[in-house]
């Protein structure tokens, strides 16, 4: 009996050595919605190539690009920063709160302005024969009513059925969203001031710009003949890049572009 007990005893604590790691290492990493700030125990890179995360298991790229161009226009034209996040239903607890927790930590929204805290997004959990759509909506926009997200929500789910394409998901969503929230928000553009006709600047008339003319002719006549004692000579192109060196650069361009919010992060609903 004694021999028995003993060896009970060391099996249980051998079980409980392999199977404590395991349960500490669950309880570490909660479920989308079931975390607390300041991260929700979500660990995903702040700059993002797409605005849909989670797609690679799901949808195509080419889809993706679809939405991402939609969702860059929005962005740039300060109506809304969106994002879509795609997760399986294990790896999600309070949904609703997985939307919010989401976008509470992509940091979405315009820090300040008029449309700051603008920030949007869509949950679509995947389950085993359909999906559930769930959305976690900023503050700066008040005009969405729950009403209209949901709506949004009710399509991309009926998208879904019968051929399960999370293609026709993602566009349905991307593209109602579009639609809806620019019906509700015009887009916020700093007028660029232009001259011509009776706004030009006082002091700007016909003789002036015929003095300037005149100045410019008697520069080009003993300009050119100073430059060739100088030793710098044109070509067809230009000055001659021998004597002035190469080009250094291109102007213009974007070296990087990634997907991210740039606000405070704050939430006001979800559904």
């Amino acid at each position: 009996m004694a021999v028995c007990l003993t060896a009970m005893m060391v099996v249980a604590i051998s079980l409980s050595a392999v199977f404590t790691p395991a349960r500490a290492q669950a309880a570490a990493t909660p479920l989308c919605g079931d975390g607390s700030a300041p991260d929700y125990g979500l660990s995903y890179d702040l700059n993002q190539p797409d605005w849909v995360v989670g797609w690679q298991d799901y949808a195509s790229e080419r889809s993706v690009s679809q939405v991402d161009d939609l969702f860059d226009q929005l962005d740039a034209d300060s109506i809304a920063q969106t994002m879509i996040l795609i997760l399986p239903e294990d790896q999600v607890g309070n949904r609703v709160d997985c939307a919010v927790h989401f976008l509470r930590y992509m940091k979405l929204g315009l820090p300040t302005g008029e449309r700051k805290d603008n920030g949007m997004v869509f949950l679509i959990v995947v389950e085993s024969n359909a999906i559930d759509v769930h959305y976690g909506v900023g503050l700066g926009l008040p005009a969405l009513t729950a009403y209209d997200l949901t709506s949004l929500n009710r399509a991309a789910e009926a998208a879904y059925q019968p051929s399960h394409s999370m293609d026709q998901v993602l566009l349905a969503l991307a593209q109602g969203f579009d639609t809806v929230a620019r019906s509700k928000y015009a887009p916020l553009v700093s007028p660029t001031p232009t001259l011509g006709g009776d706004d030009q600047p006082p002091g700007i008339t016909a003789e002036g710009g015929q003095l300037c003319f005149g100045i410019l002719i008697l520069l080009l006549i003993f300009g050119i003949p100073f430059l060739g004692r100088r030793g710098i000579f044109f070509n067809r192109s230009g000055f001659d890049e021998d004597e002035w060196g190469g080009r250094s650069g291109r102007w213009g361009g974007r070296s990087g572009w990634g997907r991210g919010g740039s606000g405070s992060g704050r939430s006001g609903r979800g559904n």
